[in-house]
């Protein structure tokens, strides 16, 4: 018997390639009858890109699920655009309602501080009437004042305030005002009596509003109005609150409707008792407050 040839077989790339392209054939036989069930023809060049193709596919198939749907949210340490922005707005309005609290909080700090009488000295004026009050003969009207009074008596004697009450109120109908003070009217608005304002009686520390935003032009003290504070509004209107205990504010300031700038009071000659004395103009002519605010 002759001795078998000796083939040697390739080595480097070629021997791979060709080892690659071997073919093999895959049998499934019945243990029992050894009948061939099955059988599949493949190669390790065909069994390497099959793996590959099906790991690629895998791959895609996980991408999809965590891109398309929302178990990307269940990923520890995953979070896209949308969560971030919302994480964004959510410390920016978390930090505003902290700042408005903060400045909420001191408000009311102020305010109890000024209803209990402990008044800082930046927020309230803590000027008080005077000890000594005049007599009645240093408060009479001397005789340039009788004249002018007598004069403005005799001009609007002939005035047509009344022609121009209907259209005042068509003006001011628009306009929302802010009611100083919550109580009883003991006096109304009486052009006839030259009561030209409305008496309001409620408790003796009740905060006075301002009725519209605007600017105060007057702050002070006088002998017969006590603490008296005056502040022009737009559309030519004015309100004047008298008989306060306590200021708020000063001149030049600007304030807002319904914030407070008194304390309802019993101060000056005129007044009888805790009631706040307010009077509303409109382009230099005294109007009703109770046609445009209720006070009860």
């Amino acid at each position: 018997m002759a001795p078998p040839l000796d083939r040697k077989k390739p080595r480097g790339w070629k021997g791979l390639l060709r080892r690659l392209r071997s073919r093999y054939r895959l049998v499934l036989i019945d243990d029992t009858t050894f009948e061939e069930r099955f059988s599949l023809r493949l190669n390790r060049l065909g069994v390497l890109v099959l793996s590959v193709l099906t790991f690629l596919l895998y791959g895609a198939l996980i991408v999809a699920v965590i891109v398309l749907t929302p178990l990307k949210r269940y990923i520890p340490g995953y979070s896209d655009q949308e969560t971030k922005l919302h994480a964004y707005r959510s410390t920016v309005l978390a930090d505003s309602l902290t700042l408005a609290l903060h400045d909420q909080q001191r408000y009311v700090d102020n305010l109890r501080a000024v209803l209990s009488g402990e008044l800082p000295m930046d927020s309230a004026s803590l000027r008080r009437p005077a000890q000594v009050r005049p007599s009645p003969e240093e408060l009479r009207a001397g005789l340039d004042d009788s004249l002018l009074r007598a004069r403005v008596a005799q001009d609007e004697r002939y005035s047509l305030a009344e022609g121009r009450a209907s259209s005042e109120r068509r003006e001011l109908a628009s306009v929302l005002f802010v009611p100083p003070v919550q109580g009883i009217v003991t006096a109304g608005f009486d052009p006839q009596q030259r009561h030209f304002a409305v008496d309001v009686v409620t408790k003796a520390d009740e905060a006075v509003k301002c009725c519209l935003a605007g600017t105060v032009t007057l702050a002070s003290w006088t002998s017969d109005a006590g603490y008296v504070v005056q502040v022009q509004h737009t559309n030519g209107l004015t309100s004047v609150y008298k008989h306060n205990s306590v200021l708020f504010k000063k001149a030049g300031d600007r304030v807002k409707a319904g914030e407070a700038i008194a304390i309802v009071g019993d101060t000056g000659e005129n007044s009888s008792g805790p009631h706040l004395h307010f009077e509303l103009w409109h382009n230099g002519t005294a109007v009703d407050p109770q046609a445009y605010m209720v006070f009860q």
